[in-house]
């Protein structure tokens, strides 16, 4: 007897409450981005994508892997417009029956006191009250380190049991609901070495983590090594 799966929902929260305070709309995507099989014959792992448009964002791109009913993973990213440089928003959540692993960040494209106050200052309370969720032991407990340089400090990592996943949704809500302030307190950048620092970040930013996230692996082993780094170029990691 096939033991049931429980689903996991963290695209629809962020959905929900990112859709509280702007107007969400979905645009065209790539047929070839928006429901993906290994194979016509091969439907043992799905994919689902959504692009949505959102004020002062670059669009709201987000990604559900269902593999069979084993494993479940919700994962996404939001970067900044082209005018503002608030924080990239970065997610994944995978669920089975023995394991959730959350990863989950504001990342500041900038470090200095300013925007550290105005940005990520609010996550600290956040980071602190959800530090009480327990790690599975010999699970992973660290950012890996090519990706060191884009930790907030605040970041959820948990490998941890299935029975919080109310929890860490919980906490997905608070690190959403900082985001949103996030978006809502950002101004244009006029001066032009602030867009050049925002710039070469998210530049950085996309080459690291389409080279280097482990996430990766999975696209390539099941939809092939050509059509995953497309999916991240054009779709997960794409600008503007």
């Amino acid at each position: 007897m096939e033991e049931n799966t429980l689903p996991i929902r963290f695209n629809e929260i962020l959905r929900e409450e990112m859709g509280k305070l702007f107007k969400l709309k979905p645009l065209p995507l790539d047929p070839d981005f928006a429901l993906k099989y290994p194979s016509e014959e091969d439907k043992s792992v799905c994919l689902k994508n959504e692009l949505l448009a959102c004020d002062k964002t670059s669009g709201i791109r987000s990604g559900a892997m269902d593999f069979a009913g084993s494993m479940l993973v919700n994962f996404g990213s939001v970067q900044p417009g082209s005018d503002y440089d608030f924080p990239v928003l970065g997610y994944t959540f995978a669920y089975s029956s023995k394991f959730l692993i959350a990863v989950l960040d504001l990342h500041p494209v900038a470090k200095d006191r300013e925007y550290t106050e105005k940005y990520i200052a609010p996550l600290q309370a956040i980071s602190q009250k959800y530090a009480w969720i327990p790690k599975t032991e010999g699970g992973r407990s660290e950012v890996h380190d090519w990706a060191k340089k884009y930790d907030s400090g605040c970041a959820l990592y948990r490998w941890c049991d299935p029975q919080y996943v109310p929890n860490v949704e919980e906490a997905f809500r608070d690190y959403l609901r900082a985001f949103c302030q996030c978006i809502k307190k950002a101004e244009p950048l006029t001066d032009p070495s602030l867009r050049k620092r925002r710039d070469q970040y998210l530049e950085d930013y996309r080459y690291d983590y389409i080279t280097y996230d482990p996430g990766s692996a999975p696209l390539q082993h099941h939809f092939g090594e050509e059509w995953g780094e497309r999916y991240l170029k054009e779709f997960l990691f794409a600008g503007e």
